[in-house]
């Protein structure tokens, strides 16, 4: 038989283990949940996106934690389509790579020199990168679904790795430092190119973009404009403060064109001003058809 006093401590003692239980059950979940956050390795898993900036604006497109600031996963990345992160001051685009499904990226007005990060996104259709800091144009050469690429102000000199870009409709390299745009003669389905305030003199072989509806030249150094002939889908020509002081080719096209199948001369818009252009070759072009601003 049990004494009394034993008989009591017995309750007391289960009271005391029960206490002990619950707080090594408790000890045990943390160190779950904090094996959770860590690798195989025992280290906490760095983040994806190296910049804050560029992961916040991220996380906005990743629907179960915009809202929080739990850490976005690979998984969570890989069916993004569009991304919007215009003006956020970003300088690394790490960790774009995770989003392989990505179809329509805005960047532009950050500070990025580095596109590396951009090199497998096969997939985008839309990129626009203005009003930062790239030079460099070789990590898009394999983005071949690209359609729209808007490149203004930047430090962009070689267009090479824009060749293989043969799904480009929309091309804006304004305010860049390029010279040969030859290049992107190999791009038949441009319809719109953008290559004012660069440093352009000769447009040799554009004839062969044969459906270009609008193109800007203005602000290079652009003189001779018999290159133009056989471009009939135009609709808007900036030349505005170039080198010209001729327009005997454009007339010669858009008085052809007046007089037989008036595709675009009734409709094409000419901007010449800047230019040193005779006063009588204005009238003449307007003659036929262009409306030309001077």
């Amino acid at each position: 038989m049990l004494c009394r006093a034993s008989q009591r401590a017995i309750p007391a003692l289960s009271r005391r283990r029960s206490a002990s239980d619950r707080r090594l059950a408790g000890l045990g979940v943390a160190l779950l949940l904090g094996l959770a956050l860590v690798g195989p390795g025992g280290a906490a898993d760095p983040p994806i996106f190296k910049d804050p900036r560029l992961e916040n604006a991220v996380r906005k497109f990743v629907f179960g934690k915009r809202d929080n600031h739990d850490p976005l996963t690979a998984a969570d990345l890989v069916n993004l389509s569009t991304i919007q992160a215009a003006g956020q001051g970003i300088t690394d685009l790490s960790g774009l790579e995770k989003c392989a499904n990505l179809a329509s990226l805005d960047v532009s007005g950050n500070r990025i020199l580095n596109l590396r990060p951009l090199a497998t996104l096969v997939g985008l259709e839309y990129l626009n990168l203005a009003g930062n800091q790239a030079a460099d144009l070789k990590p898009l050469a394999g983005i071949a679904a690209l359609q729209y690429l808007e490149l203004s102000h930047n430090r962009v000199q070689h267009l090479e790795p824009l060749l293989m870009l043969t799904n480009l409709t929309s091309l804006y390299l304004s305010d860049n430092r390029v010279s040969d745009l030859s290049p992107l003669l190999q791009l038949p389905r441009l319809t719109t190119l953008y290559l004012d305030h660069n440093q352009i003199k000769s447009i040799r072989g554009i004839n062969t973009l044969t459906n270009l509806s609008s193109l800007s030249l203005s602000h290079n150094a652009v003189a001779e404009l018999s290159p133009l002939e056989g471009l009939t889908g135009l609709y808007y020509l900036f030349l505005e403060n170039d080198r010209i002081r001729d327009l005997g080719p454009l007339i010669d096209m858009t008085r052809r064109d007046f007089k037989g199948e008036k595709r675009f001369a009734p409709f094409l818009n000419v901007y010449l001003k800047g230019n040193p252009i005779p006063r009588s070759q204005i009238d003449r072009l307007t003659a036929v058809g262009p409306r030309v601003d001077f």
